[in-house]
């Protein structure tokens, strides 16, 4: 039975099998003649749906007129955008000129401000200055020395403060050169440099007897250049058995300073020095025992210890 029923149903499946074989034999053939075909529809389609349109809905075309008033239109619309362009950077530009006027007017208003505040202190300072000045009616030598510490304390402060960089906000020069100008007259420096003594009584080192010696004394190589202790008008420059070569100067405000014993006088008289100058050299001559400057200081004629006036 086995047999048959596989006979007949070999019998009965045979046509199917051989359709099947059929459309796997010619399976891309077919696919492509199917879409072929499809392709075809769609096109034809396409085709009258296109001819079936109405003619108001086609398509302008556009002639060269068209094209030159559109590249018109476009030229007008840069031109303007350009020049709203060019009104906002003048714009811009006229608030920053405004801004830096303004700034400008208050760089003016601080050194307005700087330049009051600047007269304010040399004001001030010029003031403080004339208070220690002495009064013409009391010209005493104390005085007169208390005044020359006082200058030379502010001169010394003036120097400190120049050092710093505040002294670049104001200008000073002038305050400078009024403290300078009061000090010029007075013999407050070294003629030349070394201790001082001998001034009072002493022995005289030559002749041995007993006596004032009015002058302080330094010894100092031959040649040592002598400096002016202050300005002044050169009253005697000569020569005697005693002081040697000699200068004396009147600095024109009680005080006088006479320098002995030189061995060569470098200024004439009736000739006008500055503080500081030099005027004579270190020497041995006259009633000297070895070279040395002989340093007097006298106040209205009398003399006072040059010890006590040296400050600078």
């Amino acid at each position: 039975m086995r047999n048959r029923r596989s006979a007949a149903g070999g019998s009965s499946a045979r046509p199917a099998r051989k359709f099947e074989l059929i459309l796997s034999k010619y399976r891309r053939i077919i696919l492509a003649a199917i879409m072929l075909l499809t392709a075809l529809a769609a096109g034809a389609a396409g085709f009258m749906l296109g001819n079936a349109r109405p003619k108001s809905a086609e398509a302008p075309v556009l002639d060269g007129d068209c094209v030159a008033a559109f590249a018109n239109q476009l030229a007008v619309a840069n031109e303007q955008c350009a020049q709203i362009e060019q009104l906002n950077l003048q714009e811009q530009l006229d608030a920053e000129i405004a801004k830096a006027a303004g700034l400008e007017q208050a760089i003016d208003e601080q050194r307005t401000e700087m330049d009051n505040l600047e007269s304010s202190i040399l004001n001030a300072l010029m003031a403080n200055l004339a208070e220690q000045s002495v009064s013409r009616s009391r010209k005493t030598f104390s005085d007169y020395r208390q005044e020359a510490r006082n200058l030379v304390n502010l001169s010394y402060k003036l120097r400190n403060f120049l050092k710093t960089g505040t002294a670049d906000e104001i200008d000073l020069e002038p305050y400078k050169k009024e403290i300078a100008r009061r000090l010029s007259h007075l013999p407050t420096i070294k003629p030349i440099s070394g201790k001082f003594n001998g001034y009072g009584y002493r022995t005289h080192p030559i002749f041995g007897y007993w006596h004032f010696h009015p002058a302080a004394d330094v010894g100092a190589p031959r040649g040592t250049k002598i400096k002016a202790a202050a300005a002044g008008r050169v009253t005697v420059a000569s020569y005697n058995w005693s002081a040697g070569n000699y200068v004396t100067i009147n600095h024109g405000n009680g005080f006088t300073t006479t320098y002995m014993h030189c061995s060569k006088l470098l200024v004439r008289y009736g000739q006008y020095v500055e503080k500081g100058e030099t005027i004579a050299l270190v020497g041995n001559t006259g009633t000297s025992t070895c070279p040395h400057l002989h340093y007097e200081l006298r106040f209205n004629g009398d003399p006072v210890n040059p010890k006590s006036m040296i400050m600078e």
